[in-house]
């Protein structure tokens, strides 16, 4: 009884009811393209956790394209494995977690800058038939002549530029004749499905979501449309002991720039997960050694679970649908061994394990809800 129990806990969906309507697009992605924005901090960034909840939907609803793509190997951090870029030029990186920022950092929370001038930026992945692209500049360039390019200025910081192409390849090469910064880019393979947009900042919080006036959140509404946006943030919050009433403050400030942009928007929480942080080191030696080394226990960090407890009360009251990856860790002894070697973080099993869970965690709720709306 009790391993059933914990079975339907990491299978199951909070305040599913509000995931109705994107399930009703779901059904219809034969003829539809379904955008989805993961957002989250490094746990996103890594792009474990995000590719392994797109690669289960792809597979049900179809696969629409790679979704935001951005050059964090040229920004020298870290990414996604299933893609790279590359440019015949330098560039140096912004993120919107940095202190003392004074300009606004792009959709992705973070972009690459040089000084303005002609640059060349090269996409390598899965294969593509438009990438759109928005970057501080002017005037990008058709690749060759089997290709088209739109482009329009959409603020005094902020260019859009989309470039067709009439068959999807693998290699999409953009020639900027100038260019200063670059926030990121879209790839569309043009099928229909779900094109799943993962944008996650190494320590960011829902505060960093929300400088600038909200612009990023925003932004990313107005740029890349989503219909359903899932959030996994907190885990910075709670190492960082930030108190649940400003948590609260926070969620609702995103959430609510988002819906001035959509109103029909809707949100998938996932709680933050426990997380470990050192308790104390014990130094110790080895017989016939003379290195001195160090026993380190670990302690769990006692306001993710006062943090979590706020986020499910703040969605409860909102009708916001959750995925309660806290419970669903205590309920999987796969997690004892999910872990990267600093317990905050995940190794890559860990992270798709998370992915698998929400991933059905979500299509058990759209199968039941198909099961009761059965079309005539």
């Amino acid at each position: 009884m009790g391993s059933c129990a914990a079975f339907a806990q990491r299978k199951h969906l909070y305040n599913d009811t509000s995931l109705y309507p994107v399930y009703a697009l779901m059904r219809q992605t034969g003829d539809t393209v379904i955008s989805i924005l993961h957002v989250g901090d490094s746990h996103v960034q890594a792009g474990f956790f995000p590719d392994a909840v797109k690669n289960r939907l792809q597979e049900k609803f179809g696969d629409a394209g790679p979704g935001w793509v951005f050059p964090y190997n040229l920004a020298g951090t870290n990414g996604p494995n299933g893609y790279r870029w590359s440019s015949n030029v330098r560039w140096n990186e912004e993120r919107m977690v940095q202190r003392n920022i004074s300009q606004w950092t792009g959709p992705g929370g973070i972009s690459i800058g040089r000084p303005e001038g002609p640059a060349q930026l090269n996409f390598t992945g899965q294969p593509v038939k438009k990438m759109t692209y928005w970057f501080e500049g002017k005037a990008m360039l058709p690749e060759d002549k089997s290709s088209s390019v739109f482009e329009d200025e959409l603020e005094k910081d902020l260019r859009v530029a989309e470039l067709n192409g009439d068959s999807a390849r693998n290699v999409a090469k953009a020639n900027f004749s100038f260019i200063g910064r670059f926030y990121g880019a879209v790839a569309e393979n043009g099928e229909p499905g779900i094109l799943y947009h993962a944008i996650g900042i190494n320590g960011a919080q829902f505060s960093h979501y929300n400088q600038f006036g909200g612009r990023t959140a925003v932004s990313q509404m107005e740029l890349l449309k989503p219909a359903l946006v899932i959030v996994s943030l907190g885990t910075n919050e709670a190492f960082g002991g930030v108190a649940a009433a400003q948590l609260r403050l926070e969620i609702e400030k995103m959430t609510g720039e988002m819906k001035k942009i959509n109103p029909e928007v809707r949100f998938l929480f996932t709680t933050p997960p426990s997380g470990m942080m050192k308790k104390r080191q014990v130094p110790y030696k080895k017989k016939g050694k003379k290195r001195t080394y160090y026993r380190v226990s670990y302690t769990k960090v006692p306001q993710a679970t006062t943090l979590r407890d706020a986020m499910i009360t703040l969605c409860n009251e909102n009708g916001w649908a959750y995925w309660d990856l806290f419970g669903a860790m205590k309920a999987d002894a796969r997690f004892a061994r999910a872990w990267s070697g600093d317990r905050v973080h995940f190794n890559a099993y860990g992270y798709g394990l998370q992915g698998q869970l929400l991933a059905e965690a979500v299509l058990a709720s759209y199968e039941q809800w198909n099961q009761t709306n059965v079309k005539p």
